[in-house]
């Protein structure tokens, strides 16, 4: 889903009215693609980042449905434009359309209901409150903080198009008048969702990890997806001329964004980082092997967020340090989540108690990591273990969550125990542990649940 309002404070006042600036690999074209032209048989050549040419179908209209109550003269007008934007988005990624994707148009009402159905769909409410309850512990949101709601308002605020992977359409609400600049722009990064998706298949390995991965992993390629859909609506951006390009601007400004800027922090970073950081990511893989690294990439993905961080990590194949699953439980409570916070979700998780440098530090040794949540219906309980990758990876660590357990999190004060700090006087309990290379970490918002937890660990 492309969230227009975030995407414009990266892209457009870049390359709204230069393409001068040289600083990055979008500002030039460095993959070896040209123009399709449409020849006699209805097909257009395209020469992929291999250097190899294929040809893909140019219909004369984007096939795909529409609301009833639309102008069919207005369907037309943006199927045809479609079309051309089809090209465009072959010519910045250099793939080809193995064949031409749907392109839903949709009323305001209807497309309103698409998105809506679409968020809740994927947002479960009973599970949403145990992440309430577990990142309020974690002092990431304020008590009584309706997160449900939050979700459900944050990514219904800006959406200008999305693709849908399980459908393999391009859902757009329709303008009366064709695509503005802004929907241009967002229809190129769409689309090339959908000519990846169609060459790669990422969506079916992103859904596998959503449901059997670590969490981290998943993140990892969708920083992949969105920085790779990024950087081709950058190039297709420095191709507008620059009244289109301060159009666009315009149209996004107006944007209404009070959910995100009232959102915490934290969450404004996290929803940047699969476009930001996974930018910066592609930028990397195109400027050492062009856009036959990207697709490369699709066929070997990142698989951990260290990797979008520091592509030298994911050139060299340098994947998390061995570390053995928790085998911890409470009697009497359900098991809701293993996963792992990876290096961005520490990052995101100190930003509450650190400043951003120290907090990117604190989580730049990161080796490996793995967690599980408890929860009974009204407290929530974890326990985390660590490795760092050298012995003061673990000292920073072990320290950023002294800090957290400190300030967001309300513990109190802590005193020395069993080799760790105790935090039980204060509004959760807390206890963490260092040894050599590892950090050990138990809160909960149920003491006896949390003391169970460490002495499982046997700490």
């Amino acid at each position: 889903m492309f969230l227009a309002g975030i995407l414009v404070a990266l892209a457009l006042v870049a390359a709204a009215c230069t393409g001068t600036s040289g600083s990055t690999t979008t500002s030039t074209r460095s993959d070896p693609t040209t123009t399709p032209t449409t020849q006699a048989d209805g097909t257009s050549p395209t020469t992929r980042a291999d250097g190899t040419t294929t040809t893909s179908q140019a219909p004369a209209e984007a096939p795909g449905t529409s609301s009833e109550s639309l102008d069919p003269a207005v369907v037309a007008n943006m199927r045809e434009e479609a079309v051309a934007l089809f090209a465009e988005a072959e010519v910045v990624r250099g793939l080809p359309f193995l064949s031409p994707p749907a392109v839903t148009i949709l009323d305001e009402e209807a497309f309103s209901q698409r998105v809506a159905d679409l968020v809740a769909e994927d947002l479960d409410a009973e599970e949403i409150g145990i992440d309430a309850r577990f990142l309020t512990m974690l002092g990431m949101l304020e008590p009584g903080t309706d997160y449900y709601q939050l979700l459900i308002d944050l990514y219904s605020e800006q959406v200008a198009g999305f693709y849908d992977g399980d459908t393999k359409e391009l859902v757009v609400p329709a303008s009366p008048d064709g695509f503005t600049q802004l929907q241009r722009i967002t229809v190129v990064h769409e689309l090339v969702h959908a000519l990846t998706d169609q060459h790669f298949d990422f969506n079916d390995e992103f859904e596998r990890r959503f449901e059997e991965g670590t969490g981290d992993d998943a993140a990892a390629i969708q920083g992949l997806v969105e920085g790779d859909a990024t950087r081709s609506q950058f190039v297709y951006m420095e191709t507008m001329p620059p009244t289109d390009a301060l159009a666009a601007a315009t149209e996004a400004l107006g944007y209404d964004s009070t959910v995100l800027e009232s959102s915490p922090g934290w969450l404004q970073a996290d929803l940047l980082f699969p476009y930001e950081q996974g930018l910066r990511f592609v930028e990397q893989i195109v400027a050492d092997g062009g856009l036959a690294g990207v697709d490369q990439a699709y066929q070997n993905p990142p698989a951990t967020t260290e990797q979008i961080l520091d592509p030298a990590k994911y050139q060299r194949g340098e994947g998390p340090a061995p570390l053995d699953p928790l085998t911890l439980d409470l009697p009497g409570w359900d098991l809701y989540d293993e996963a792992s916070f990876g290096e961005w979700g520490l990052r995101v998780l100190f930003s509450e108690a650190l400043a951003s440098g120290a907090a990117t530090q604190a989580a730049a040794g990161w080796g490996n990591d793995n967690y599980r949540v408890f929860d009974d219906g009204t407290d929530v309980a974890l326990a985390w273990q660590y490795v760092g990758d050298v012995e003061r990876d673990a000292e920073e660590v072990a320290d950023a969550f002294i800090a957290q357990a400190r300030g967001p999190m309300n513990a109190g004060a802590p005193v020395e125990d069993g080799g760790g700090l105790l935090f039980d006087q204060g509004g959760v309990y807390v206890f963490i542990d260092r040894v050599d290379d590892a950090v050990y970490f138990v809160a909960s918002t149920d003491p006896n649940a949390g003391a169970d937890l460490r002495t499982q660990l046997g700490l």
